[in-house]
């Protein structure tokens, strides 16, 4: 009996047996592990997520027997230890999550596992700080005790005793706290009339968040500020505490229980009394949206709350389709790079602080579908900090690519990570809630507006009109539907597979060039629709923005590097020689220098001790040398590493002429 591949149902989660002792059964629990990685080794899709996969599949690959079984059993909390509960695996690319029969919930196995271990061994000061965000909050942010808190946080000596006492690394820029808290400051206007929609509570309660409280209070008035000029009455919720995700991804489960019997009445209270609840960070609207409904799936009172709770933008556009909402924006904003947070896509609830942002004239909202690499406190702690910044890279080069005027995201903390790894940069870093605040033109708006153009002229410019967006053989409207393209799919892999070969240059017996381009990269794309049955819209420009930055675009070639030895044992043996090769590959043409391959962009492929099999090139040409190219000049090839060495010398003659369509005649 054949087991089917993937679904075309929905992602289902079931609840989390947390106060099943068997849950905390660590015989069970590496019994069940075993299980998923096996399966995750088999299928490796999420290889490009985060660094829990690739440190799994290093592992095997480097085990004795190139199996799960070969791993020592205590090296794989170091996938648990990698994994930051970000759920995209089984959001986007698992296709073995459950109603599927086997049942695959990486995240919440990790989270378990995460719980094993608090239950067992408790955690150490540093996370238990970094958790605390309610209790640091409230310390941090005497008025005595603030001024000296941002100045250590911001300066390098103290950061460097940071780092090597308490494992928060010297280098992340952490957020600042503030004497002007936002729940004694914050303004409410309830003196409207509720005017209820079809699809909407008439009347707002805001739960600040320990972030907003204590660190951005802006957030929370600019909300404030965008519900009084839509006439929404608005207050706060009585009394809050911190929701509990900083203590969920610790794996203190019975913390989590405890926050949660403290917020769920005063939030319970304001739900039965019709009230919409908002809440301006993502991480703590998924926390009653998903995560507390899961682990109390019987408390009625969490599933009322989980019903009342939206997310701000998600609210404004129900209310928009309500034809309740203003539009009568006074700011353009120019050119925006918007990224959306992991914590906001979980929830499943489209991309609509776009929708909302792409409503306000003269504005280009240019957005990022990509996990950021930061998490809530993962990125801050020292042993991760290298990978968070690695895991970011694609998103950085993303948000940058347009020059933006404003770089922005729902999540603030995945914001400022966001703005440390673009480094210099005309853009200011600005939440959503504060955009929007300024298009409206309510207070503050026009002093925002003039600090943007006063700090650059040019952003003037790009306000009054907005910029031209690059684009690429492959677009969405481009690609056929999964029923379509299993009509033609015999016939179009005939085609790509004839197409490939004018595209392959084997450097020596065991390094092949294979050269993309539109055709491939559709191919690639419609394969991975077809196999893993993606038919979401979401998915479908999730899979367009991985794979067409590997189209050539008219100065460069685009290549994948596949290191091929037959035998495991050879084959480890050698990667571990050929550290570095992947920059040692060049292409020449004749009268210029040869051009060196830049690596692995998306990801970094290699450690000191190993490089990858396969690794993404590309190779930047000037326009004389593409003008000689169309000349006639010679085309060779080769690697030039101390442990591998071939050469190319003249490049066959159809592969030539397919690599010359690629470059734009100049």
């Amino acid at each position: 009996m054949t087991t089917r591949e993937g679904s075309l149902e929905a992602p289902k989660r079931h609840p989390i047996d947390w106060k099943n002792p068997d849950f905390y059964n660590e015989t069970s629990l590496n019994q069940e592990m075993e299980r998923v990685f096996d399966i995750c080794h088999g299928c490796r899709r999420c290889v490009n997520l985060c660094t829990a996969f690739p440190r799994l599949f290093d592992l095997i690959d480097d085990s004795a027997t190139g199996e799960l079984d070969g791993v020592n059993k205590q090296q794989l909390w170091e996938v648990v230890d990698r994994c930051y509960l970000c759920d995209m695996c089984f959001m986007t690319k698992c296709p073995y999550v459950p109603p599927h029969e086997w049942n695959i919930d990486f995240p919440h196995l990790m989270l378990r596992a995460k719980a094993v271990k608090y239950k067992n061994q408790g955690a150490g000061f540093r996370d238990e700080l970094l958790s605390s965000t309610d209790l640091m909050g409230k310390l941090a942010t005497i008025p005595v005790v603030v001024q000296t808190v941002n100045a250590m946080n911001n300066t390098p000596a103290v950061r460097k005793i940071m780092d090597s006492t308490l494992g928060i690394h010297a280098e992340r820029k952490l957020p600042e706290f503030t004497a002007d808290k936002f729940r004694p400051n914050a303004k409410p206007n309830d003196s409207f009339p509720v005017k209820d929609g079809a699809r909407t509570p008439g009347k707002v309660a805001i739960y600040a968040t320990c972030y907003i409280n204590y660190n951005e209070p802006g957030i929370g008035h600019d909300l404030l500020k965008i519900l009084e000029h839509n006439e929404i009455p608005a207050r706060l919720v009585e009394k809050e505490a911190c929701c509990g995700m900083p203590k969920l991804e610790l794996g203190d489960l019975e913390a989590v229980e405890k926050l949660k019997n403290e917020n769920i009445p005063h939030l319970l209270k304001l739900a039965q009394e019709g009230y919409a609840i908002l809440s301006a960070v993502p991480s703590c609207t998924l926390m009653y949206k998903q995560e507390l409904p899961l682990m109390f799936p019987d408390d009625a009172a969490v599933q009322a709350v989980a019903a009342a709770m939206f997310d701000p933008f998600e609210y404004l556009v129900l209310r928009n389709q309500d034809n309740l909402l203003k539009t009568d924006f006074q700011q353009p904003l120019g050119n925006v790079a918007y990224h959306i947070p992991c914590h906001q896509r979980v929830q499943n609830v489209g991309k609509k602080t776009r929708d909302i942002l792409q409503l306000i004239p003269d504005t280009t909202i240019n957005t990022v579908e990509r996990c950021s690499g930061h998490d809530g406190t993962w990125g801050v702690k020292s042993e991760h900090f290298a990978d968070s910044m690695k895991i970011g890279r694609p998103v950085f080069k993303q948000m940058a690519a347009s020059n933006p005027d404003y770089i922005s995201s729902d999540c603030a903390i995945a914001a400022r990570h966001i703005e440390q790894g673009i480094g210099e940069s005309k853009a200011r870093k600005l939440h959503p809630l504060t955009l929007l605040r300024m298009a409206y033109g309510t207070d503050g708006a026009n002093s925002d507006h003039n600090a943007a153009i006063a700090s650059d002229p040019s952003a003037g410019a790009a306000i009054s009109s907005s910029k031209k967006h690059m684009t690429t053989p492959l677009t969405r409207d481009s690609l056929l539907t999964l029923e379509a393209y299993a009509k033609t799919r015999k016939e179009f892999r005939a085609q790509v597979m004839a197409h490939k070969k004018t595209r392959k240059v084997s450097l020596g017996e065991n390094v092949t060039l294979i050269f993309e381009d539109a055709l491939t990269i559709r191919y690639q794309v419609q394969e991975m629709l077809h196999v893993e049955r993606i038919f979401q819209e979401e998915e479908i420009v999730h899979e367009l923005e991985t794979y067409t930055p590997l189209i050539p675009d008219g100065h460069n070639w685009k290549a994948t590097m596949m290191i091929e030895y037959p035998d495991p044992a050879v084959r480890a043996e050698k990667l571990a020689t050929l550290v570095g090769v992947e920059d040692k590959v060049w292409v020449k043409i004749s009268g210029h220098p040869p051009v060196f391959a830049i690596a692995d962009e998306d990801l970094e492929r290699e450690n000191s001790e190993k490089t990858s099999s396969v690794h993404f090139l590309r190779f930047e040409l000037t326009a004389e040398m593409i003008q000689a190219l169309h000349r006639g000049a010679v085309l060779s090839m080769g690697i030039d590493h101390p442990s591998y060495q071939a050469t190319v010398d003249l490049v066959a003659a159809d592969v030539r002429a397919s690599l010359l369509n690629d470059l734009t005649s100049v």
